[in-house]
């Protein structure tokens, strides 16, 4: 082997241990596993400065407008500003109704749109939404999942333990 081939397999090899070093070292803060905590309907759910209740889950009736085919499906919660100050917890309209890999969200339902912005201090507002899901999860199990937003502190600190943290709650 002729020097200059080994002086250019020298400086691949030193540029491969560079790169692998830059890989890992961006990688090793990086969450590595999930943790999903799960609770039940009527269970109090802590986010950063409320508590959030689901407190029914119902399907309604199959609609057939136009060929389209939905399943209307109504979920109650009960959220309660637990902190001294106004605070905003309309992300909770953005809540995922999950079935397995398929999800749904919704804008409909009955709620107070300017309330949910600013929830006074030891205030509790009732939510209610309402999606309308594919007609074959009729009296399926679903999972309610909760934008990150509303419970921060607590995915920061799972995040600084090497977890990606969520809540959902079984229906």
């Amino acid at each position: 082997m002729s020097k200059k081939m080994i002086l250019l397999l020298s400086i691949i090899f030193v540029g491969l241990i560079i790169w692998g070093f830059r890989v890992y070292s961006v990688n090793a803060g990086v969450a590595k596993t999930y943790e999903i905590q799960s609770f039940k309907i009527g269970d109090t759910i802590k986010l950063d400065h409320a508590e959030l209740k689901v407190i029914d889950f119902q399907y309604g009736e199959e609609n057939n407008k136009n060929g389209d085919k939905s399943l209307p499906v109504k979920v109650a919660m009960e959220v309660m500003n637990t902190s001294n100050k106004d605070i905003s917890v309309q992300r909770l309209i953005e809540t995922k109704l999950a079935y397995g890999i398929d999800y749904y969200q919704t804008m409909e339902g009955e709620f107070e749109a300017d309330q949910l912005k600013k929830l006074s201090p030891n205030t509790t507002t009732q939510i209610t939404l309402i999606y309308y899901v594919d007609p074959k999860y009729n009296d399926k199990s679903a999972k309610l999942y909760f934008d990150q937003s509303l419970y921060k502190k607590q995915v920061i600190d799972q995040y600084h333990h090497g977890k990606r943290y969520g809540i959902a709650v079984d229906l």
